[in-house]
């Protein structure tokens, strides 16, 4: 029978061999299945080609034990020609790498097949001489020589046979170099280009005025290309649009405008700031587009200068004398340029000689006239007026905001009055006294008093302040004391529109 202590001791014998088992184990999977060693300690990479991103090449062991590695090559920019680090964890190891990326390879210059065309009087590059500069490098720089000195663009200022250098050296000394020779041409002109400002769904003619040509080739017109794919006429926006021609040397010609899409409210907000205008630009969908718009800064005189494509004298000759008086431009429709003026100017005769501000006459009628204040309307047919004066016809500015906000202040304002050889018979100036005023005449209706002196044929005249904004039209003077008057904004908006039947813009 057993002793305990023999028991004892036989239970720890077991014990230790299995402690012994597993230590042996734990050292067999160690060496024989889980160790790694690094594969190597430096790789070189030539520029672009591919570095390894399995951990299998830069570790050795089992595959298994290989696969439990994490490789980290963030700090290694193969872009680049440079010296990196790159780390394998494995476990509770960090496994680092040297990683060497070298550029050897010069660029490889790649010249045009036939003759090669520069255009003169702009900065050509070298890649404008070459097919193409290949290298890896992304860094390439290439550049002319020219009597030894390095330039990276070159002008030609005459037409002709030139011999040129091109070097094309990466960012790690690499040099490549050619010879070749080029001839040197005029290219194409592109003209009409215009910013465009439109309304959502418009349809714009984008090559409507626009021209091309050569010295060489002549008219080039029907060649040009626009590209117009990042434009969303349906989506309010400024988009590019881009339009090219090429010559028969292949000498290309590229000029941008811009294509602004937006509500019909806020083109005419960007025509009453003068921020553009239909001289310089193409505007579809704006309630007015021949608005004069203000000025930034208060100036008179420039203002009068500026407004007086808006102004007009009203003119009918008798067998005994004539009649003459003042008018301006209130708004302008697809057939129709409506003029305002007084009414017992207006509606003194059936017809009249309207003589626009460069002197232009075209025969105009007696629209209508308004009991309510001394306001009437005289026509002219669109189609009567030359289109080249018709280009240059503003209406006048409305800001009734503006107007409304207007009291006893001394502001400062003007007329101006046209002739009828295209220039000016006078200018007069004052200040406004009231906006509104008991006027004792004419059933004792609310006028404007200025201090600006009315002559007779004023009558009609648009009075302007500062910044181009018609503030009222010239009516009358009184006597005992001198006082001079004028219909306010508000009776010549009411009374024009119950003569037309128009609500024009106002802002």
């Amino acid at each position: 029978m057993e002793t305990e202590k023999h028991t004892r001791g036989k239970a720890l014998l077991i014990i230790a061999g299995a402690v012994a088992a597993a230590i042996l184990a734990a050292a067999v999977f160690y060496w024989k299945i889980y160790r790694v060693e690094p594969a190597f300690s430096t790789a070189t990479y030539e520029l672009g080609e591919r570095v390894s991103n399995d951990t299998g090449d830069y570790i050795s062991g089992t595959e298994w034990s290989r696969g439990l590695a994490q490789l980290d090559l963030s700090e290694v920019d193969r872009r680049h020609a440079g010296v990196y680090e790159a780390v394998v964890y494995h476990g509770r190891k960090a496994f680092v790498y040297t990683i060497v990326i070298e550029d050897t390879t010069p660029p490889e210059i790649r010249e045009k097949e036939g003759p090669v065309y520069l255009a003169a009087g702009v900065e050509n590059l070298p890649e404008d001489a070459v097919a193409e500069i290949v290298d890896k490098d992304r860094d390439t720089r290439a550049y002319f020589v020219q009597d030894g000195i390095e330039t990276d663009t070159i002008t030609f200022e005459e037409t002709g046979e030139y011999t040129l250098e091109i070097r094309a050296e990466d960012s790690s000394g690499n040099l490549s170099s050619t010879v070749l020779t080029v001839w040197v041409d005029t290219p194409p002109d592109i003209e009409g280009v215009r910013d465009f400002y439109i309304t959502p769904g418009s349809a714009p003619d984008y090559l409507d005025s626009i021209t091309a040509a050569d010295k060489v080739d002549g008219d080039l017109t029907p060649d040009i290309v626009v590209d117009d794919s990042r434009i969303h006429l349906g989506r309010e926006g400024v988009y590019e649009l881009s339009y090219s021609v090429a010559d028969g040397c292949g000498l290309v010609t590229e000029r941008q405008a811009t294509v602004t899409v937006a509500s019909p409210g806020e083109l005419q907000e960007m025509i009453g700031e003068r921020r553009i205008n239909r001289w310089e630009d193409v505007i579809l969908g704006a309630p007015n587009p021949y608005d004069a718009g203000v000025m930034k800064e208060d100036d008179l005189e420039a203002a009068l200068d500026y407004m007086r494509p808006a102004l007009v004298q009203l003119y009918h000759e008798r067998n005994n004398g004539y009649s003459a008086g003042s008018g301006y431009i209130m708004e302008i429709t697809e057939d129709t340029v409506y003029i305002c003026s007084n009414r017992h100017v207006a509606e003194k005769y059936d017809d009249w000689d309207v003589f626009f501000y460069d002197g232009t006459r075209v025969g105009g009628e007696h629209l209508g006239s308004s009991e309510e204040y001394d306001v009437g309307v005289v026509v002219v047919r669109r189609e009567d007026i030359p289109g080249e004066l018709l280009e240059q016809l503003m209406t006048v500015h409305i800001d009734r905001s503006y107007w409304s906000r207007l009291d006893d202040q001394t502001l400062e304002l003007g007329l101006e009055r046209v002739d009828r050889e295209g220039g000016i018979m006078h200018v007069t100036t004052g200040s406004l006294i009231k906006v509104k005023q008991l006027f004792e005449w004419y059933d004792r209706k609310d006028h404007t008093e200025v201090t600006v002196e009315l002559e007779h044929g004023d009558s009609g005249s648009a009075i302007l302040d500062g910044r181009g904004n018609l503030i009222s039209m010239a009516y009358a003077y009184s006597t005992e004391p001198t006082r001079y008057w004028c219909i306010p904004l508000d009776g010549i908006l009411e009374c024009y529109e119950e003569i037309t039947g128009h609500r024009v813009y106002v802002y």
